[in-house]
């Protein structure tokens, strides 16, 4: 289990076949779950709380109230699936927030009378690479300033987001990272940061638009590095 498992207490022979006789109920519950909030990227996460909820009510489940045990389990495990969602829906929303703030400061460079096609497509692909830099950062984070269980949480499940967000850091000169941890991971006013730059907000708000852009493309270079890896990787042997 990840790290935002509580220490459960051992359950008895006859409260291990009550767990067992519900455990398709809970992998009904799960798909349910996934099919309709399509969210297949904390699918394990929901059958992590599923079964840890499952186990919780083996517990504290008393057969003289004469409800029998699936119905019990079921009102469990359907609120531990809402909690899981609940919490992460709220840090998506968060970064969603990110990103729009994001495309507000983007600008369009392009001249619709003398860019080509090649050109508009490149300027349109730069936008939404910064718009959506913007959402990961905020993602990432979120999930590295979470405390507790929490945090260790999101960390493991946002592992692969954070090493590509700290690799294309790594690529950006020193104020441009900065820039960018004090306001999405620290979360610094931009009046605070200009403060800490020594400048402006307006001119902070610039600088740390511009920062994204750099990490942006820093990004796209890095997804490029690993497709062509994986490229390598899987090419036949001649």
């Amino acid at each position: 289990m990840k790290g935002g498992d509580r220490t459960l207490r051992a359950l008895s022979p006859d409260q291990q076949a009550l767990v067992a006789q519900a455990v398709p109920l809970a992998e009904r519950l799960c798909d349910h779950f996934l099919r309709r909030t399509r969210a297949h990227y904390v699918a394990d996460d929901l059958r992590s709380a599923a079964f840890q909820a499952l186990h919780e009510a083996a517990l504290g489940y008393d057969p003289a109230r004469g409800v029998p045990f699936p119905a019990y389990a079921w009102r469990r495990v359907d609120g531990a699936l809402s909690d899981t969602l609940r919490q992460e829906s709220k840090h998506w929303r968060a970064a969603r927030d990110d990103g729009y703030d994001a495309a507000e400061a983007v600008q369009d460079t392009s001249d619709l009378l003398a860019d080509g096609d090649a050109e508009t497509s490149a300027q349109v692909d730069g936008m939404g690479d910064e718009v959506a830099a913007a959402a990961v950062l905020g993602l990432v984070g979120r999930a590295l300033r979470a405390p507790g269980e929490e945090g260790e949480r999101l960390r493991a499940t946002y592992g692969r987001a954070i090493r590509a967000v700290e690799a294309a850091l790594a690529r950006l000169l020193d104020e441009e990272r900065r820039v960018l941890v004090l306001h999405h991971v620290e979360e610094r006013t931009w009046q605070a940061i200009g403060a800490a730059l020594g400048c402006s907000e307006r001119t902070a708000k610039r600088r740390g638009a511009e920062a994204r852009k750099r990490l942006a493309a820093a990004l796209r270079a890095e997804r490029e590095r690993a497709r062509d890896g994986a490229r390598t990787h899987h090419r036949p042997a001649r």
